[in-house]
């Protein structure tokens, strides 16, 4: 299974309408930024043949998206319908309706001027709109017109392409042109695209000239053999001159009669190739050429940066490998390193006595010592084992073997994409390597084994009695017990093809760690990775797996082109039956582990109400799901941005993302890796101690490998990174992945190979893989059994209690309360999860495009010592608000979290702080000396917010009639126009999160909902108390406590805006719409 296809020249001509057409699927066209391209008035025309509307089907598209001059004519999502984008103006989109995905020639044209746009199928005008230029002055971003994809390449195109032609002024489209169109007066651009296969540059048959050329959307035809001749500084060094650096190394062995293993008489060639790339990043730090990302004192251990005094390689290597063998002499039962010091001891004699201006002489030296110190490194008592369990795995461009290219999200370069099945490159396998310390031996797991049982249900015989040859491999876990590993495979063979079947997904399976008894656990049209071995319960069997999985349903809601689900937290028995939720979360979750107290660690993107870049990073809950927590990271500053907030983004600097979270051994500290939002699970190492106070930056985190820069936090996104999946040994040794290999990495910054890409692939690096994910292959200490706190399920109890919610003091708090504040009551609201997979569809859910909606579920008394106990709905996500005397709410969360069936849910404040001690309670909280309350429904049913059927009537029938009469307040209460008048938070893209007023992390004591808005307030003077009735009060307050919704569904606009009840499609029972449980009646 370890071969890759060599990915051949594709034929990426085919037959047009006129001679040939470009087949967009297999490449795009780009010519270069002419800026009469936007010029006004303007026409653009093509020939297509598009062969369906899964995703936008991109036809011409001038200049990128950030620009406000660009434009696009494609076909929208999933419709299929004729479109024009331009987001200079308004509206910025038009529509046409005309469904023109049906596999068959349309001619497709536009028209535009400052004023109109007009579209045309087939020479019937199918749109005609007006629209005006944006108030403020259009900035614009230069880059090329492509065709088949956008200008910055991402979204392309699944059909052919024929006859593209940009003119200036308005042509005439009333009937299809009978023969290919003429480069005439008005010709801007004529792209005919008949120049053949494989043709690399297409011409431009007008005036201009402006030839285009071949460019790949989405996965380029590159062999994974080869790699750049060239050095990118900081990524991929020159190729090595092998026979050079072994007589560099035998002459210094020579001169200085080093101390030789027996085992080990000649370095094997892969080890001096690491080495030969190691002196060449500490040529470049030393010389500035790779810069320190952050401050020194970030650094786990100082030993791990190069100093000025170093002066060389030669010095760095020599330095760190003294460290490491004076920590190795101080460990229990450390080696006897006698021959490793007395041979250091002369290299730095011979070190001394060597000019600078001797570099063969000191590159020599160097190897020495890099010989040297991974004798030590070998010795190391940790590694009291002999083999490791790893993947070999690979996602289109994710390799640094051309240099660092800009990737985009469509391939599986952002980290909620990735790991869908169908953009894992088809090769790699599940691997062990024995003997790693002197001539490693490849064993692959799955050469010999054949699947013996399917999952209990839905097709159980699919897979039964074939071996999974070809396809992918992800996620590997292995029991305590040594003898079990869980992964997932695809047999996918469609790349990036964004259909969900059994065929292109991720299924977990199970196999014995000798390669026998091989099982598939899960199958279906979602992709279930991530499997994590759970603690076995007391008295023996198997423990439960925890896995994640698209299976909950849902979509993200920031994604335009492409279909994006959710994927979440999940567990299963061992042999894949009773599979459960662990959380009911909207949007990505990845990689659970547990830690040393037997809890579920994970990284949970968490965005709600936020901008949607934020919160990638530590969570934590019980391994049945309960008592999800983000105790780090989840709230940078600033957490507002009123006029005085004073603070900038605060994740510039620190972790972006913190994924491939593992405990350390022995330890309350755990490793992860500083990765992008907008890339692969690779970065920068990094510790985190959370035993310390969280100051929304660096304290809990130290670099492990300072010398590399955080994705996306200090270097840009969507390129390539070095360093993941790191499994710690100790604080201080881990094995990790390190571009294409597996390494021994120490909090020094030595660095040690273990076992090369290319024992995987025939004695060759295939560059697009990385072997990732090692594991030790032994027994290891089995974490404690936290037991279940739940009702569900196979063991459900039919006697069990209904699941409960315990507030013991509102008041305890991180933040202050404003001065006289008296919370009365907590509200519980539902947030819904987004059913449909395309960004701000339908427009504008609120005021801003991803809101989401919200579905009150009812107040419930807060006692007087701040104490409340109440019924908790279930399998839902809940955002709680603490009110005041007039049912305003005071504080909100500006995240979720959920209830499982049987749970009884403990709170000990509202947003209180995790490091300080609570007050200590005069006695027992008042709520708990009585029997639960019932969750009250505020105004009417319980039922979805919307603006047109809880408030509009209000406004219709009161308050407008008012305001017109004396002519003040808001004479149109229409939802856009009563915008000024609402507080509300936003969400947004990367940046979003310091827009004034709407942005920010956190919520703020008094300054959310109701209280923070005009209208609010208003509410609270003595005319509106008079003139507004309790009923309508507390309904228009509830409206802006909710975060002013417009919709509350995901579909069906138009019956909501009729007035109208539409429920959500995910998380609700109309039957049940507070997700109730109820106790059994008493016989």
């Amino acid at each position: 299974m370890a071969g890759a296809a060599l990915l051949a020249a594709p034929a990426w001509a085919a037959e047009g309408r006129f001679g040939s057409a470009l087949d967009a699927e297999a490449v795009a066209a780009r010519a270069p930024h002419r800026a009469e391209y936007n010029a006004r008035p303007i026409s653009g025309e093509c020939w297509a043949r598009l062969r369906g509307a899964g995703s936008f089907n991109i036809l011409i598209a001038h200049e990128p998206k950030s620009s406000a001059t660009h434009w696009e004519l494609y076909t929208y999502a999933r419709k299929g319908d004729l479109s024009l984008y331009m987001p200079g103006c308004q509206p910025a989109e038009i529509r046409s309706g005309a469904v023109v995905t049906d596999d068959k020639w349309h001619h497709l044209a536009f028209t535009a001027t400052d004023d109109r746009v007009r579209l045309f199928v087939d020479g019937k005008q199918v749109a005609d709109q007006g629209v005006r230029r944006g108030d403020k002055p259009a900035r614009t971003v230069p880059g090329p017109l492509a065709v088949g994809a956008l200008s910055e390449g991402g979204i392309g195109c699944k059909g052919l392409i024929d006859e593209v032609r940009i003119s200036r002024g308005l042509r005439k489209f009333a009937a299809p042109p009978p023969d290919p169109p003429a480069a005439d007066e008005q010709t801007l651009a004529l792209w005919r695209f008949d120049e053949g296969p494989a043709a690399r540059q297409f011409a431009d048959a007008s005036r201009n000239g402006n030839d285009a050329k071949a460019f790949f959307s989405g996965s380029p035809p590159q062999d994974p053999f080869e790699r750049s001749e060239s050095a990118f500084v900081g990524i991929l060094p020159p190729p090595g001159d092998l026979p050079a650096l072994r007589r560099l190394l035998a002459q210094a062995r020579q001169s200085l009669k080093l101390a030789r293993r027996a085992d080990d008489a000649e370095v094997r060639d892969a080890l001096l190739i690491d080495w030969d790339e190691q002196h060449w990043h500490l040529s470049n730090r030393l010389s500035g050429r790779e810069k320190l990302p952050g401050p020194s004192e970030q650094a786990l251990d100082a030993q791990a940066l190069v100093r000025a005094e170093d002066g060389d390689p030669l010095g760095v290597v020599l330095r760190r490998a003294g460290a490491l063998v004076e920590h190795l002499r101080s460990m229990r039962g450390g080696p006897d390193l006698r021959d490793a010091e007395a041979d250091l001891a002369a290299l730095r004699a011979a070190a001394d006595r060597t000019p600078l201006d001797r570099p063969d002489a000191r590159k020599g030296l160097f190897l020495a010592a890099c010989e040297v110190r991974r004798r030590a490194a070998m010795a190391n008592p940790l590694l009291d084992f002999d083999s490791i369990l790893f993947i070999a795995r690979g996602v289109y461009n994710g390799s640094r073997a051309w240099g660092q290219r800009g990737t985009n999200d469509r391939q599986g370069q952002h980290f909620q994409t990735q790991y869908f099945g169908f953009n894992a490159i088809p090769g790699g396998g599940l691997y062990v390597v024995r003997d790693f310390k002197t001539r490693p031996v490849l064993v692959d797991l799955l050469r010999d084994a054949v699947v013996q049982a399917g999952p209990r249900a839905d097709s159980p015989d699919r897979l039964v009695g074939r071996k999974l040859t070809g396809g992918a491999v992800l996620s590997p876990d292995l029991s305590c017990d040594g003898r079990t590993v869980v992964f997932s495979w695809t047999g996918n063979t469609r790349p990036n093809c964004y259909e969900w079947t059994r065929e292109t997904t991720w299924s977990l399976f199970r196999i014995r760690a000798d390669g026998t008894g091989l099982v598939q656990l899960t199958d279906g049209p979602w992709d279930d990775f991530d499997g994590c071995f759970l603690p076995a319960p007391p008295g023996g069997g198997d423990g439960r797996i925890a896995f994640i999985s698209q299976r909950r349903g849902g979509y993200i809601r920031c994604f335009g082109g492409l279909e994006v689900p959710q994927h979440s937290l999940h567990s299963m028995t061992a042999d894949g039956g009773d599979i459960l939720p662990l959380s009911y979360f909207e949007t990505g979750e990845w990689q659970p582990s547990v830690d040393n107290h037997g809890m579920i660690v994970y990284t949970r993107w968490d965005y709600v109400d936020r901008e949607n870049c934020l919160g990638s990073n530590f969570w934590i809950c019980m391994p049945d799901g309960r008592n999800p927590r983000a105790p780090h990271g989840n709230y940078p500053y600033p957490w507002h941005t009123w006029p005085d907030n004073a603070r900038r983004d605060g994740r510039m600097g620190r972790p972006y993302t913190e994924m491939n979270i593992r405990a350390v051994p022995g330890s309350h500290k755990y490793v992860a890796t500083a990765a992008p939002h907008h890339g692969e699970a690779f970065g920068s190492l990094v510790l985190l101690d959370l035993s310390g106070p969280d100051d929304h930056f660096m304290a809990q985190v130290r670099r492990i490998t300072p010398y590399v820069p955080f994705p996306e936090s200090e270097q840009p996104a969507r390129l390539q990174y070095p360093y993941g999946t790191a499994w710690p040994l100790s604080e201080d040794f881990y094995l990790c992945n390190y571009w294409e290999n597996l390494y021994l990495l120490d909090r020094y910054g030595n660095l040690e190979l273990l076992c090369e890409n290319s024992l995987v692939f025939d004695k060759r690096t295939n560059w697009t893989m990385r072997l990732i994910d090692p594991i030790p292959l032994r027994p290891r200490a089995a974490p404690p059994v936290v037991p279940c706190g739940t009702n569900r399920g196979a063991g459900a109890r039919a006697e069990g209690p209904p699941a409960t919610i315990s507030v013991m003091n509102v008041y305890e708090s991180d933040q202050p309360w404003p001065e006289g504040t008296s919370i009365r009551y907590l509200r519980v609201l539902q947030d819904i999860p987004k059913s449909n997979p395309q960004m701000n569809e339908p427009k504008n859910m609120g005021y801003h495009w991803e809101n989401t909606p919200r579905v009150p579920l009812g107040i419930v008394p807060v006692e007087t010592d701040g104490s409340a106990y109440f019924e908790a709905p279930v399998e839902r996500e809940l955002i709680f608000q603490a009110l005041d005397e007039n049912h305003m709410a005071v504080q909100t969360m500006r995240s979720v979290t959920y209830v499982h069936r049987g749970e009884q849910m403990t709170c000990l404040g509202c947003h209180e702080s995790p490091t300080r001690s609570p007050v200590r309670p005069a006695g027992p909280p008042q709520a708990l000396r009585r029997a639960p309350s019932k969750l009250r429904p505020e105004v009417g049913p319980v039922e979805p917010i919307t603006f047109y059927r809880l408030v509009q009537p209000v406004f219709q029938k009161t308050c407008q009639p008012c305001h017109q009469d004396k002519r003040k307040g808001p004479q149109d209460m229409s939802f856009a126009k009563l915008e000024p008048y609402v507080f509300y938070f936003s969400g947004g893209m990367r940046g979003s999160v310091t827009i004034p007023v709407h942005g920010g992390t956190r919520s703020i004591p008094g300054r959310v909902g109701a209280r923070a808005s005009r209208m609010g307030k208003a509410l609270l003077t003595p005319a509106h108390r008079a003139a507004v009735g309790k009923d309508d009060y507390r309904r228009v307050v509830l409206w802006l406590d909710a975060n002013a919704p417009r919709l509350g569904a995901f579909y069906d606009e138009d019956r909501q805006v009729r007035g109208e009840l539409v429920w959500p499609r995910l998380d609700v029972d109309p039957a049940n719409p507070q997700g109730l449980e109820r106790a059994p009646e008493a016989p």
